[in-house]
């Protein structure tokens, strides 16, 4: 398995992981015209040539970014998918120089093992006011909000 940047040609593959998982109330759904509009901040996992995940880094400030739409699929994926995605996003920010990367999740555990650390939504004053305030679960919020602080070495 690998993960690349995610193609055109992934997005009605990605769309369905995603709605998947968001037909059982574990993540938002995703359309392909909003996928499509920010394609480039996405990566898919490909195991011999079949997507059977994906993932975006979603820049806030200059040093903060979400891990979003992070989804691996439910029928094939190979074991160590959902990680394989968010490190090679935390790389991209890296990368980009961010310090913060943040995630919404119903799935705190995992992101625990990655390092990330539990903190209250208030602490993401940007998430809140930019999406949550037109999401369905605004004001009865059940995602965890989970925060990896990246280091960087001394130059």
């Amino acid at each position: 398995m690998i993960v690349r940047a995610a193609h055109h040609d992934d997005i009605q593959t990605m769309v369905r992981i995603i709605a998947h998982h968001a037909s059982r109330g574990l993540m938002l759904p995703r359309s392909a015209s909003a996928l499509a509009a920010s394609l480039d901040t996405y990566v898919v996992a490909d195991a011999d040539g079949e997507v059977v995940g994906c993932g975006g880094l979603h820049s806030y400030t200059a040093d903060l970014a979400e891990l979003c739409a992070l989804a691996t699929a439910p029928e094939n994926s190979p074991e160590g998918t959902g990680r394989a995605l968010v490190d090679a996003l935390v790389e991209r920010a890296r990368t980009d120089s961010i310090s913060r990367v943040f995630a919404l999740t119903l799935a705190p555990g995992f992101f625990t093992k990655m390092g990330f650390k539990t903190v209250e939504h208030r602490e993401l004053p940007l998430k809140v006011w930019t999406d949550c305030v037109a999401c369905p679960k605004y004001g009865n919020c059940d995602e965890i909000a989970m925060v990896l602080e990246l280091e960087y070495a001394a130059a």
